[in-house]
């Protein structure tokens, strides 16, 4: 496998985690979850919504997350937010506690 497929593959499994991530500091749109996880992973994860909206529609069928429409004032067009469900919030954890156990094993590994 190169070494970019690796990278994708890493990246792939890790933005559900950031986007959750996001989701239990308050609620986000889109766009504002892509600037937010680009800008927090200096650009490393380069997320774009090609990518995030299968995310979104699949956590959202999943009951993880939910969507609404607002609109803001002095703004004609609503936006769909997202904000994370209860059960999200119980997958957000269990998945942090796993990314934990296994990067600190990797860790070990690396640095032994």
């Amino acid at each position: 496998m190169k070494q970019e497929n690796f990278k994708k593959q890493f990246k792939k499994g890790l933005l559900e985690l950031g986007i959750l991530k996001l989701l239990t500091e308050s609620d986000h749109y889109g766009y504002s979850i892509i600037k937010e996880i680009n800008t927090r992973s200096n650009n490393t994860l380069d997320l774009r919504d090609g990518t995030l909206y299968p995310i979104l529609y699949r956590l959202e069928d999943q009951k993880i997350i939910e969507s609404y429409w607002e609109t803001q004032e002095g703004r004609g067009k609503p936006r769909k937010y997202y904000k994370i469900t209860e059960i999200g919030k119980e997958r957000y954890v269990n998945m942090l506690e796993d990314f934990n156990l296994v990067t600190g094993g990797i860790n070990s590994i690396i640095n032994q």
